[in-house]
């Protein structure tokens, strides 16, 4: 059925029916590729294997040392700027060319457990209730974590068909950076974003997460910058519901804690802003720890001035905020 072709190929409904049309008309053979469209080439057989050289090259060899991703715009200033007209005449594809990682050093042990399972808003603190309803006039954060590490996550970019781009990364345990973020919230109000970084160098018996200070001292920030009470909507992380956690919150009578249930990722505004940022960083090559800090605290800052795009973060959870008015 045509509907099912354009979901597994990822192609309009159009095309879908076009082909489905075609083929009742003339077979498979009408089916069968005419090559690229559009005008013809210009450039010479030699211009092209030349830019096929450049390509395989990688970016680094053309001056960029960090991302290691073939965009459009960086291929035209190799050429022309007939860039993905060009790309595809060289057999290049982008959607199907998913950079794999190469360790340089030992591989790390450990896998993130996969995230699975349907979530529902019964298990956590916001099923409703005065309480919450009671909350709703004051600034709404959610807040989230992240891990950076030296191992990138992969990314898309251009690359000959059949040929997977190799990014060298480092395997070695050479220290980690936690993150950890917070959107505010209010009706009539702009939205913020306020975030909190903390470097974690390699060793044994070093922490590698945040502690129960550094989360209390972005809420102190966020009610600094706010100047309003607080309520506060955040996971079941350990860190988040000890004993020395309920104590610090305790002393702060302008904040209002509430938990969301037991495992839902979705539900948090701030998870859009680590995908967001993870997805800049794709194929990142081999950068000192202090480096990977700067280029994170790169992306979050343009964030803290466009809140539509804080707004459609949260937009994203399919949480509604009601007056209660």
């Amino acid at each position: 059925m045509p509907p099912e072709v354009a979901r597994r190929l990822r192609v309009s409904l159009k095309s879908a029916y076009q082909w489905h049309q075609l083929w009742r008309d003339g077979g498979r053979k009408a089916l069968a590729s005419r090559g690229p469209g559009g005008s013809r080439c210009r450039l010479w057989p030699r211009c092209l294997e030349k830019l096929a050289g450049y390509l395989e090259q990688g970016p680094a060899a053309h001056g960029w040392v960090e991302d290691q991703v073939w965009t459009a715009a960086r291929v035209a200033t190799l050429d022309r700027p007939e860039v993905p007209r060009l790309v595809q005449r060289l057999g290049c594809h982008e959607a199907d060319a998913p950079a794999r990682l190469q360790s340089a050093g030992p591989r790390t042990a450990g896998r993130r457990a996969r995230r699975a399972g349907r979530h529902r808003l019964e298990g956590g603190d916001l099923d409703g209730g005065k309480r919450a309803r009671a909350a709703c006039g004051e600034y709404i954060c959610f807040e989230d974590e992240a891990g950076f590490t030296r191992r990138p996550p992969r990314g898309r970019t251009w690359g000959r068909r059949g040929r997977t781009p190799v990014v060298t990364v480092s395997g070695r345990r050479s220290g980690r950076l936690s993150v950890a973020g917070l959107i505010a919230m209010r009706p009539g109000s702009r939205s913020r974003l306020c975030h909190r970084l903390r470097t974690h160098r390699a060793g044994k018996g070093k922490r590698r997460s945040m502690g129960e200070r550094d989360f209390i001292a972005l809420v102190d920030g966020a009610h600094q910058l706010l100047r309003a009470p607080i309520v506060l909507v955040w996971d079941r992380l350990n860190t988040h519901i000890s004993h020395a956690m309920r104590e610090l919150i305790a002393e702060r009578e302008w904040l209002t804690v509430f938990l969301l249930p037991a495992y839902s990722p979705d539900l948090s505004s701030v998870e859009g802003v680590w995908a967001h940022v993870k997805r800049s960083l794709a194929n990142l090559a081999v950068v000192a720890l202090d480096r990977l800090e700067a280029l994170v605290r790169n992306r979050l800052k343009p964030l803290q001035y466009r809140p539509a795009t804080l707004d459609g973060f949260i937009a994203g959870t399919g949480l509604t905020l009601d007056d209660p008015a």
